[in-house]
């Protein structure tokens, strides 16, 4: 038997001797015995432990429960949790994460707000977003400064007002749509500074940029499989798709958006060329590049094809004649083997010259609804040109203006120009503000382009000057087609952006 002086005063006082020696030969007694002559800090543990496995069975019977009745909901919340905890540890991993959401293009839409859904990415973009703010809240961590910062928030506020204004002429589930639509916008432009808050050396930023062409040549791929197996996408026309034929489209289901893409990819790939030591890494990058060229020379889409050429013009400019003549070259024997694109240049030259000179020779039928496209678009610009008609409401302007018959055709969201789009929406005020931010793309790629540092990896130098091309030509390709503001181009040109930020602040130590 225990002798009775072991226990505490307080716990002696309730029982007699007689009491003690019953509760000694019971299980009871050996665990209020054994609570009794624990430490404070032992006891503490134990009572959470407790309460951990106790939560713990409550949420997984919860977690059955629901699982059983309501089973998308439930494992789409449990996704999410996952998501917000990787987002949280491992935030360059969301950042990979996001990079080949692109691959997914526009196979996989959630009926949500609006007509068309929403993208799996404009939902893990806001939450990685929110997720790494709060995390440096609560780390108490700085934010990262960057130049760019007060042209967002200056474009953000104006087309917010321009929103909240659209309520005096527009239905408010139409403004709440619009509204979600700028949300999505800010997440996605936020990128840049989660970017360049998540590289810590070169090689973190070296494994975005890879990712970054890996993705790229996913879509690739998937276009080839595309126009072998599905090369009609005229049975996606009720589903307000364009009835693209014989074209590669991708996982996009659009030839100019893709274009737009491969050309910007391809101009990032020609810079790293350039300036890489590695001949290994130099042959894989041309092979790259020649893959993407002939997925974008099979869209056949003519927008893509000058937004190639201004970029290829520009670096050939800037860093090697030789690489002008290999593009015409490249350019004579595509046209060579695929007479198609030669016949768009053609009607391309044909439309130009029945605009410029007002011949009467008439644009093709594409052309034909382009510049309805833009007439329409100047006719909404009179009527609002101050602070526009509302962020992303453009789609239900039409519809109220009678100039489309239904706004859930994706055509009706915006028009065929970027800048042409942020003035209708924004105004004058907006598209300056606009102009601003994406002006400082241009500066931070011309200075990474031309900056040196002790140590330097040339490599990022090549990055800074394909990206300047790369700009150019998603500027000219933006005036026939909303390609700035279009997600899935949006994603790597923001993340670049990071990674020319990151450079700027002079962390680079690598060599080429």
């Amino acid at each position: 038997m225990v002798p009775i002086r072991i226990l505490s005063p307080a716990f002696r006082g309730r029982l007699s001797n007689a009491d003690f020696c019953v509760m000694m030969y019971s299980d009871q007694a050996k665990k209020i015995l054994t609570y009794t002559l624990l430490p404070r800090q032992s006891k503490k543990s134990l009572v959470l432990e407790i309460i951990f496995w106790t939560l713990s069975s409550l949420a997984a019977v919860w977690t059955g429960y629901f699982l059983a009745v309501q089973t998308f909901n439930t494992v789409f919340v449990l996704g999410l949790i996952a998501v917000i905890l990787l987002f949280y540890y491992f935030p360059r991993f969301g950042l990979y994460l996001i990079i080949f959401l692109a691959v997914g293009g526009e196979l996989v839409r959630i009926p949500a707000i609006a007509e068309n859904g929403i993208l799996p990415a404009d939902i893990i973009i806001p939450v990685f977003v929110i997720v790494w703010a709060a995390k440096k809240i609560l780390l108490r961590k700085p934010f990262p400064s960057s130049r760019l910062t007060l042209p967002f928030v200056v474009f953000c506020a104006v087309a917010a007002l321009s929103l909240l204004l659209s309520f005096f002429f527009l239905k408010p589930s139409d403004v709440l749509a619009g509204s979600f639509y700028l949300v999505r916008l800010v997440s996605y432009i936020m990128l840049f500074l989660v970017t360049m808050d998540s590289i810590e050396n070169d090689s973190d930023a070296k494994k975005i940029v890879a990712c970054v062409f890996a993705s790229a040549s996913l879509i690739a791929v998937a276009g080839f499989i595309q126009l072998a197996v599905y090369p009609d996408m005229g049975k996606l026309e009720e589903l307000g798709w364009d009835p693209h034929i014989n074209r590669l489209v991708s996982t996009w289901l659009d030839p100019n958006f893709i274009g737009g893409y491969m050309a910007f990819i391809i101009c990032l790939i020609i810079g790293v060329i350039f300036y890489t030591k590695k001949p290994g890494i130099k042959t894989g990058l041309a092979a790259l590049a020649f893959v993407l060229a002939l997925a974008l020379f099979l869209t056949y889409s003519r927008s893509g094809y000058l937004a190639l050429a201004t970029g290829i013009l520009l670096i050939g400019i800037l860093k090697s004649r030789a690489l002008i003549i290999a593009g015409v070259i490249a350019a004579i024997i595509g046209m060579a083997v695929f007479p198609r694109a030669a016949d768009r240049l053609t009607d391309l030259t044909h439309t130009v010259t029945a605009i410029v000179f007002d011949t009467s020779e008439n644009p093709d039928a594409t052309a034909r609804l382009r510049i309805r496209s833009w007439e329409q678009t100047w006719d909404l610009i009179y009527s609002r040109p101050v602070l526009g008609s509302g962020y992303n409401t453009l789609r239900y302007v039409k519809y109220n203006e009678g100039f489309v018959e239904d706004p859930g055709i994706h055509s009706a969201s915006g028009s065929d120009s970027s800048l042409l789009t942020i003035l209708a929406t924004t105004g004058v005020l907006g598209l300056t503000a606009f102009i601003w931010f994406y002006m400082g793309f241009f500066r931070l790629s011309y200075a990474g382009w031309k900056t040196s540092h002790a140590k330097n990896s040339s490599v990022f130098n090549g990055f800074a000057l394909g990206m300047l091309a790369g700009l150019c030509s998603l500027t000219v390709h933006s005036l026939f087609v909303n390609s700035l503001l279009f997600p899935q181009i949006l994603i790597p040109v923001i993340i670049s952006v990071g990674i020319l930020e990151w450079i700027r602040s002079g962390r680079v130590r690598g060599s080429g």
